[in-house]
């Protein structure tokens, strides 16, 4: 074989492999059009109050925490929103979150890909054809996404699944945007985030003065980490995969951050409990068996993007791994 051929070869594998590791990706031109907002036939606001109900039209193994609504197919029902999410750390998997910044409504969007915020980076505008999909809740918390029938065993029934990419595709369409990187984030004191409702959920929030108490939870509730091991962001759960939550305070309460395993910072040593700074994060919820919220439990679960979240007070820390 002639180098060239070897060279060509090599190339044409490793292009192969990129495009496999990233779900066949192919870039997206956003719209020569500069833009702060599209037109659309509904909203995130509007989605939710047309088309969520309390237990769903489809049954589902806990009609109150776990919920599926079908969207015709015959409407038009096109929501906007700029990208806030950012899975390039892996605590963020298969699924975009995008806010409305003149409502202040955010929406989780399930997707059936990876490495999504190569394509939809921060501050991206989108709109997004929502006809024939489903809008429900997964634990509690609201996401779109199609219908799904989870065959599991003690999960069985129906729930919301994450779209095709290629489906997804179809469904999307990109803008640019004027919009200040400030405008996608609220400050709140944890107080103000727990005493929140549903509304709150999906948005970017940042919170002064936090710190990591070196606590972690126990079916809700803080729980002391025991080891310099487990005083990290996410230990092993052994495959099992769920978040592992930590504990942070400010002057208004305690609320956790909930890491993947699989995150690219799971195993770095939490800060310090004397090292308080800004912390911006994703306002998550997840209850997958109370029927009833019970007062000695938090339920919140707040999502890092990267360790670049951790903001002013933290540069101590960050010198340690930069």
């Amino acid at each position: 074989m002639k180098p060239y051929s070897i060279i060509t070869l090599i190339i044409s594998t490793a292009t192969f492999l990129l495009c496999s590791c990233n779900d066949n990706f192919k870039p997206i031109n956003p719209s020569d059009e500069l833009v702060d907002s599209v037109q659309t036939s509904s909203s995130i606001s509007k989605l939710i109050s047309d088309y969520s109900s309390d237990i769903g039209d489809l049954p589902t193994r806990i009609p109150s925490l776990f919920s599926v609504d079908t969207i015709p197919s015959n409407k038009d029902v096109t929501i906007s929103g700029i990208v806030i999410s950012d899975d390039n750390e892996g605590n963020i998997y298969k699924n975009i979150e995008i806010y409305d910044v003149k409502a202040k409504r955010a929406m989780k969007i399930s997707v059936d890909a990876g490495n999504l915020s190569a394509i939809f980076p921060v501050g991206t505008l989108i709109t997004v054809n929502c006809s024939g999909l489903a809008i429900g809740k997964y634990a509690q918390m609201l996401q779109l996404g199609i219908v799904y029938y989870n065959t599991t065993s003690g999960k069985t029934g129906f729930e919301i699944g994450r779209i095709p990419y290629t489906t997804f595709l179809t469904r999307v369409k990109v803008y640019k945007t004027t919009v200040a990187p400030s405008a996608l984030i609220d400050t709140m004191t944890i107080a103000d985030i727990r005493k929140s409702g549903s509304e709150l959920h999906n948005r970017l929030v940042c919170i002064k003065n936090a710190y990591f108490t070196q606590y972690g939870a126990d079916y809700g509730a803080p729980v002391k980490l025991t080891t310099v091991g487990d005083s990290i962001f996410a230990p092993s759960t052994n495959g099992i995969g769920y978040p592992q939550s930590r504990e942070i305070k400010d002057a208004t309460g305690s609320i956790f951050i909930a890491t993947s395993e699989y995150s690219k910072f799971a195993r770095i040593h939490l800060p310090n409990d004397t090292i308080k700074g800004n912390i911006t994060a994703i306002v998550g919820w997840y209850n997958d068996k109370d029927a009833v919220i019970s007062s000695s439990k938090i339920y919140h679960q707040l999502t890092l993007r990267s360790l670049g979240d951790l903001g002013k007070g933290f540069e101590g820390f960050h010198q340690l791994y930069y």
